[in-house]
């Protein structure tokens, strides 16, 4: 009875032996959970297939969080979590000081060359192409069904975009199919599906800001292009300048915009209907800060190691467009007003345009974005999950399990510093492993110093045979007619006014396509014979990016007797002289007619 009693005052006896047998059930099940076992640093080769990256800090898409184990195998992720049972001979990536997220989007691009390439090494795994030929699009599709090897970003496409008659898009040497009213809208979307395109890209540009004039779509048939789109189950997007399209595409019901403007900053009533309309924004910041004198260019290769940029990005990073357009404080002012009302922005860059680089300049990006108010987690965000919600596309863009095997690895806490983002530890597509390094993929030039002396015509030594060239190719008016005569190209035309910067008169290339770059590294100098009309003309060389920067540019003048011009390469403005895709002499300048002869052109 006594201790009957004494058990009934001391209720803490019984609570001691649950909380002790609580102990010993908790302790056996820290025996059996798995121990980390020995895992390898970054730095090394990185496994691929089936491995996992241990104890690193996850961002996931939406947030980060800390210790998380990633398994993959395969090539897609199996699992997420803390502590992960893992087989004993699993290889195992040590994460601990790094960040892995899932792969970068682009989404705005515009894709040639070697470019998926460029993408992929900077931890760009996919991206949103905004105008491309459709054969390209085509071609490339494949592989983002596969999970085969690849040194290549995913492509994504709207293929043909839709613009008017000799409208932006138009003047960079690509079939284009054009609209001219609202009627042909259905049967341009119809087509655009049928090729393959992924979704509807319209330009309305009238060229005000940057002080020209191009044709441009009127709202009619905006409006026709996005009902269509619509009807045919596909997303409309539009590529805008100014705020005011902006706000007259919201009324037309489109679905997201391309670019941010740069002329005013947009109200926070505005903003909020962008929100309330479910309208994505892909701001493209990089290119509105570039456009504005701001190119985030020296900062990203400085924060880089040099043997990573190619030739290409290290031409278009560099480049400079030829007067500012806009203001970069009006764009990220903008941006984080539609961001703080809830608008859904997405991270694109615009890459190739000048002060941009396909992979890196997304770095560039994410820096901007959070310059506009975005903590590092929604810039993150807007440059993983965001793009493939808003796309309709459901493999990527997080770190969860079934998901594509997409990582990129970060040396560092991009929590807390997100221009860490260029600390790239690792990469891997579809599971495999990426090179980081940028390997040379031109062809070498034949050991040849002379193209041309025109005894043979207009032909080369090598390469494709001398060309026409001028401004009319964008849309300008001016013309160029060769001929050979007596072993001397005679080229002759008019600079006539209609475009911004005009030029006319002969262009050779040394690759087998038409400004394929080819690699002359070791000579040094330009060499050629002319006389002429006196007047002033230019040596123009195209680099790495000849579709996308203005080729560097010499002056030299076309006396009447014939006279030797030499021109060192370094004296060219590219970023790698060496690399040459074109060799253009021209008229520029003022309205005028001009002729002029070449003999014995050389590259020595």
């Amino acid at each position: 009875m006594t201790g009957m009693a004494g058990d009934e005052r001391s209720p803490w006896r019984r609570d001691f032996w649950i909380a002790a047998v609580a102990v010993a059930v908790f302790a056996g099940v820290l025996m059996v959970l798995p121990v980390p076992e020995p895992a390898d640093p970054p730095g090394g080769p990185l496994p691929e297939t089936n491995f996992a990256v241990v104890d690193v800090t996850v961002f996931d898409g939406e947030e980060f969080r800390p210790h998380r184990d990633v398994r993959v195998e395969d090539g897609r992720i199996r699992a997420v979590g803390q502590r992960l049972r893992l087989p004993d001979d699993l290889p195992r990536v040590d994460g601990r000081g790094h960040t892995l997220l899932p792969g970068l989007i682009d989404a705005h691009t515009h894709t040639y060359g070697m470019v998926l390439n460029d993408s992929l090494r900077f931890g760009v795994t996919t991206v949103f192409d905004q105008f491309t030929q459709p054969s390209l699009a085509a071609m490339k599709r494949p592989a983002r069904e596969s999970l085969a090897r690849t040194d290549e970003a995913d492509l994504f496409s709207a293929g043909n975009l839709a613009t008017a008659p000799g409208g932006h898009g138009t003047q960079f040497g690509v079939p284009v199919e054009t609209l001219t009213g609202p009627g042909e809208a259905p049967a341009f979307v119809a087509a655009r599906k049928e090729e393959g395109a992924d979704w509807i890209k319209i330009v309305w540009e009238d060229g005000g800001t940057f002080g020209a004039d191009i044709p441009t779509l009127d709202r009619e048939t905006i409006a026709a292009v996005i009902e269509a789109a619509h009807a045919e189950g596909m997303l409309a997007v539009i590529h805008i300048s100014t705020l005011e399209h902006g706000l007259a595409a919201l009324e037309m019901g489109i679905d997201g915009l391309v670019h941010v403007w740069g002329d005013e900053v947009i109200s926070e009533e505005d903003a909020a209907r962008f929100a309330e309309a479910g309208v994505f924004v892909i701001p493209t910041l990089s290119v509105r800060v570039a456009a504005a004198g701001e190119s985030m260019g020296p900062e990203l290769l400085e924060a880089t190691e040099p043997q990573h940029v190619s030739p290409m990005q290290r031409q278009t990073l560099t480049g400079t467009f030829p007067r500012p357009v806009g203001t970069s404080e009006a764009a990220v002012e903008s941006v984080r007003r539609l961001h703080a009302s809830g608008v859904r922005i997405l991270a694109g860059t615009d890459a190739p345009n000048p002060g941009t680089g396909f992979g890196i300049s997304m770095h560039g990006e994410l820096r901007l974005l959070e310059r506009a108010g975005l903590s590092p987690a929604e810039a993150l965000a807007a440059a993983t999950a965001h793009p493939p919600d808003a796309f309709g596309i459901e493999d990527r863009g997080r770190l969860a399990r079934g998901r594509i095997a997409d990582l990129l690895l970060v040396a560092g806490d991009l929590e807390n510093d997100l221009s860490r983002s260029t600390a790239i530890a690792g990469v891997w597509k579809d599971g495999f492993p990426v090179e980081a390094a940028w390997v040379a993929s031109y062809p070498k030039a034949p050991d040849l110093y002379l193209i041309s002396d025109f005894t043979d015509g207009v032909e080369a030594s090598f390469g494709l045979d001398w060309q026409e060239t001028a401004d009319s190719l964008r849309g300008g008016s001016s013309h160029a007619t060769l001929s050979a005569r007596d072993g001397a190209l005679h080229v002759e035309g008019a600079l006539v006014p209609g475009f911004v910067f005009l030029w006319a008169g002969a262009i050779w290339s040394p690759g087998e396509e038409r400004l394929q770059p080819v690699d002359f590294t070791g000579r040094q100098v330009v060499r050629f014979r002319v006389r002429g009309d006196g007047g002033d003309y230019a040596v123009q060389l195209f680099g790495a990016a000849p579709q996308s920067t203005a080729p560097g540019s010499v002056p030299f003048t076309a006396p009447p007797e014939w006279t030797e011009v030499e021109i060192p390469l370094e004296r060219f403005e590219t970023a790698n002289p060496g690399i040459i895709a074109g060799l253009s002499f021209v008229a520029t300048g003022d309205p005028r007619e001009f002729a002029f002869e070449l003999d014995d052109v050389e590259i020595r």
